[in-house]
């Protein structure tokens, strides 16, 4: 069959749905606004290198109004390498983006799809608000979403494992997968791809255009039949799932069957291509080291509240009555190549039975050779417009002359440049090399090529100062478990260095950097370079914790302590890694796996203040603000005995705010006596790390024992 194409559309939109069995380049993001990768109208694009260090930076340097107005990080050629996709790899990119973003951040390549590779297997931990699009697995690489909200990927080859995870603590909402395509037939005890619950569930994602093929189970093996599943659903940690679409997919079948459902409460399945048994194995036929059973059904598993339209279905229909006696709600303009049992029609609506149904006539998709992917996934604009330049390094403050290279990605282009400000024209200097930059200059560029329109004008501003080089300290802030002796440098010349250690800004008159500067309790670093004749340097600052320390994530840190009966003091320092995290730290009575076991909370408001829970709600006598990296010091005056505790909070070179006062205990918690274990958390948006708890009392209470961990939970 040919492939269905769209018309040809201006890059500075996204594609226009074209209905199809798989990808066909016109599925693109959309329950949420998400930027075209090729769109060069977007208010605001980013370059960045080939790094995965400096596609995090782009993202957590997003801001609301920048999200919100459109943004696209636009990454140079190359190959970001992973640490593998399973669920204990070491993510590549983590707690970055927001939930509160009316648009996604779009991450592409910057010369289109194809020009990044993604290899050895890359997986995303709480990622939030960013679209992936435009990559190319190579080798056998998966792709894992662990804990990601309102994230997306699009236009990407997918050469390994597709996992897309829930979490514990929230149900992972907004997640869209466009023409996500798996072209390749594997021998590997493992399926196609897997959506698990995690234990905070999942509701209302889609998939649209995607492709997927089968795994076959290595042989020999052990046990009845072996068991792969093209794409799998299940509520693996627990956790409720809901409201999946499957639109303009095809799937075909593994050892097991092709889809595989386990307690889902709403499949919505539109124009999707489901098959098995010959069918499937015309296109992808068992490979040798592999298992040769099953392959037959096209469905398999439980839930309810499933609908079917427009769809073909060719295969065994193996759905269990564990949540429905009848779990197909509806179905309409269906085709089927087999007559149902009783409990698998439809409430309403019915099957259309056409028993001659297959490979050569039920509309199998094209196969997503590298070829065919290259040209749906082709930038749509690059025959009617020139690519804007790219300036590399990007516009920005400089402490020396800078060589400004130009690029543009469209063949045969020709680059024309001013750098007085001036709009240049065909007229002005033709880019043949580097340019020095040597003075504050802004440098505009665009770039023809025959028979296309000219790109847009690209601006860049390059201010180059006499300015000291920032200050690099060794070791360069952490949490330690004993006193460190940092040393201070700085590139430049003749210069000096002035620091502090209360979170103050550094000036002139600061203390004079005369040797390793000795840090024996947690304190904020700060530094400048100073030179006679020169701009002082910008400050680099860094936290350093002393002493025990805990980092929180997803699953619940509980550390035992003495019992504490009669009124006490806790104190602790706590620094958040993001200005939106939703993170929390409180006391309890024995150990904490839910908000509500906790009688005495502190949190890190995701609204970007500092609260604590007072009975029912959580309130604050005063508002304060945190900032990313900032050490805040904390104390907790808690009396068991009237179930009442106040709170004080002080930023590092900070004054004291009083947040609580008399504050009474968590409701779920109004009887409890005695205090037994600190606890905390993290469920959105990023971390914070607690170090330096000390309890005191009136008259002495017990020292806590047992707050040492080495590793997070």
């Amino acid at each position: 069959m040919a492939a269905l194409l769209a018309a040809p559309f201006s890059a500075s939109a996204k594609p226009t749905r074209v209905p199809s069995f798989g990808p066909n380049g016109t599925h693109w993001p959309e329950l949420i606004p998400t930027p075209f990768m090729y769109d060069n109208t977007v208010s605001n694009i980013v370059h960045v290198p080939c790094n995965w260090t400096a596609i995090k930076s782009a993202i957590q340097a997003v801001t609301n109004a920048q999200a919100n107005s459109g943004t696209l990080i636009l990454v140079a050629p190359g190959t970001l390498t992973g640490n593998g996709s399973g669920s204990g790899a070491n993510p590549v990119i983590e707690n970055v983006g927001s939930t509160s973003w009316g648009q996604r951040v779009t991450v592409a390549p910057r010369d289109g799809y194809g020009s990044v590779k993604w290899e050895k297997g890359v997986r995303f931990v709480k990622v939030y608000g960013v679209c992936f699009a435009g990559f190319e697995s190579i080798g056998i690489s998966g792709v894992k979403m662990h804990g990601c909200r309102r994230s997306a990927f699009a236009w990407i080859k997918c050469t390994g494992h597709l996992g897309i995870y829930g979490t514990d603590g929230f149900v992972t909402e907004g997640i869209e997968v466009a023409e996500l395509v798996q072209p390749d037939h594997y021998v590997v005890s493992d399926d196609s791809a897997d959506l698990y619950a995690g234990g905070g569930g999942y509701d209302g994602w889609r998939f649209d255009g995607c492709y997927h093929a089968p795994r076959f189970f290595e042989v020999p093996y052990t046990g009845a039949k072996p068991h792969t599943d093209t794409f799998q659903m299940a509520a693996a940690g627990g956790g409720s799932y809901s409201n999946i679409t499957l639109r303009d997919s095809a799937y075909f079948s593994s050892n097991n069957c092709a889809i595989q459902t386990g307690n889902v409460d709403g499949l919505f399945l539109e124009r999707s291509y489901v098959v098995s048994g010959e069918t499937s194995l015309s296109r992808y036929p068992h490979l040798p080291g592999g298992a040769t059973e099953a392959t037959s059904n096209a469905f398999n598993g439980s839930g309810k509240n499933f609908t079917a339209k427009d769809c073909v279905f060719i295969g065994g229909m193996g759905l269990n009555t564990t949540d429905a006696a009848r779990p197909w709600a509806f179905v309409q303009n269906t085709k089927t190549n087999r007559t149902y049992g009783s409990s698998n029609q439809p409430q309403s609506g019915s099957w259309t039975v056409d028993t001659t149904l297959n490979q050569n006539n039920s509309g199998m998709p094209p196969y997503p050779t590298d070829s065919y992917l290259r040209t749906i996934w082709a930038n749509p604009g690059a025959t009617t417009d020139v690519q804007r330049p790219v300036f590399i390094p990007a516009g920005g403050t400089f402490n020396s002359p800078q060589q400004v290279t130009m690029t543009c990605s469209t063949a045969g282009s020709t680059i024309y440049y001013t750098l007085d400000g001036s709009t240049p024209t065909a007229s002005s200097t033709r880019y043949t090399g580097p340019i020095t930059v040597s003075a504050t200059t802004t440098v505009r560029a665009f770039a023809t090529a025959p028979s296309l329109t000219a790109s847009p004008v690209e601006g860049a501003d390059y201010v180059i100062t006499n300015q000291v080089n920032k200050p690099v300290f060794s070791p360069d802030g952490g949490f330690f478990s004993s006193a460190q002796l940092v040393t201070i440098s700085t590139s430049t010349s003749g210069a000096s260095i002035r620091y502090t250690l209360d979170g103050s800004s550094p000036t002139a008159s600061s203390t004079l950097y005369s040797g390793p500067v000795l840090i024996s309790t947690s304190a904020t670093l700060r530094a400048i370079g100073v030179k006679a004749g020169a701009t002082n340097s910008a400050i680099t600052s860094a936290n350093f914790g002393i002493g025990d320390s805990y980092v929180s994530s997803d699953a619940w840190t509980n550390i035992t302590i003495p019992t504490q009966t009669t009124r006490f003091t806790v104190r602790w320092n706590a620094v958040p890694d993001s200005m939106a995290v939703d993170a929390v730290t409180g006391l309890s009575f024995g150990s904490v796996d839910g908000y509500s076991d906790l009688a005495c909370i502190a949190r890190f408001n995701i609204n970007g203040t500092i609260d604590a829970r007072n009975g029912s709600s959580y309130q604050a006598l005063a508002t304060l603000n945190y900032t990313a990296g900032t050490i805040y010091r904390f104390q907790m005056d808690v009396d068991p005995a009237t179930k009442k505790y106040s709170v004080t909070v002080t930023p590092n070179g900070g004054t004291p705010v009083l947040i609580a006062q008399n504050f009474s205990f968590r409701t779920e918690q109004a009887a409890v006596g005695s205090l037994d274990h600190f606890s905390l958390v993290a469920l959105e948006g990023g971390s914070h790390m607690v170090s330096d708890i000390v309890f005191g009392t009136s008259t002495p209470p017990s020292a806590p024992q047992g707050l040492r961990v080495t590793s997070n939970p």
